[in-house]
């Protein structure tokens, strides 16, 4: 079984860094009212992840699913907010991935397909608009490399994702970003949460924060330690050797 994805690349010219760019997202989202604030007590929660060298940056969020509206939507209301392009990536079982390009004003510009989509989408499957695109090809690459990217054959749909990005200036990372890629010590990536102003929401306690609550009381008297990792798990030793994994 392949991977299924949704993630947002937002365009960023100006190539602002990661302090730059928190900073000028946290000024947009308090016009439009909402403060920064804790995780835990969070109405919409967001990670960013920043690549050298490219015009992207990417976002996603533990609230997208594969292929749902909330990511759609949160990607058009992300490039009106922000006045720049907004692409909503979604990889469907490694299959196919269909890229909505959202303008500045958060409308949809067009949509580029690669992959084998006809499962999905039948044969009827148009071609990105040159008008739309080429604006984005790297002063390196040419429109006719941009398509021969994107009407390759692929085994695997990444594969395909991995050649378009320094076509169009981004980084193999940024396209192939999901939620679950965050770490918290990679210096790259930020972790934002917001809330409306004035909200009073009460705290909430996160799936991962439960697992340690419920699990940990029970496990750590056993001899089991907590490790830190892309999903948290507890382990038991003995020997040194591993024998019990929980997660």
């Amino acid at each position: 079984m392949g991977r299924f994805f949704t993630s947002t690349q937002i365009y960023n010219p100006k190539q602002l860094d990661r302090d730059g760019f928190k900073a000028y997202f946290c000024e947009k989202m308090k016009k439009e009212g909402y403060e920064v604030c804790e995780a835990d007590c969070a109405e919409l929660s967001y990670v960013l992840a920043f690549f050298e060298n490219c015009k992207w940056v990417t976002l996603s969020s533990e609230s997208y699913e594969q292929g749902n509206r909330t990511a759609q939507a949160d990607t058009a209301r992300i490039a009106k907010m922000l006045g720049t392009y907004c692409v909503n990536t979604i990889v469907i079982d490694s299959d196919c991935a269909m890229l909505d390009l959202y303008d500045d004003k958060g409308k949809k510009a067009d949509t580029l397909v690669m992959g084998r989509a006809d499962d999905y989408l039948g044969d009827d499957i148009p071609a990105p608009a040159q008008a739309v695109w080429e604006q984005f090809v790297s002063p390196d690459s040419t429109w006719e490399q941009f398509m021969s990217v994107v009407q390759g054959d692929y085994v695997f749909v990444e594969d395909g994702l991995s050649e378009l990005a320094p076509v169009i200036e981004m980084d193999r990372g940024n396209i192939l970003f999901e939620h679950d890629d965050a770490n918290e010590n990679n210096e790259n990536i930020c972790f934002l949460s917001f809330r409306k102003a004035g909200s009073k929401k009460e705290k909430k306690i996160t799936l991962n924060a439960a697992f340690k609550q419920v699990f940990g009381e029970a496990l750590e008297p056993l001899g089991f330690q907590l490790l830190k990792g892309k999903y948290p798990y507890f382990v038991r030793v003995v020997n040194g050797e591993i024998i019990h994994i929980i997660t």
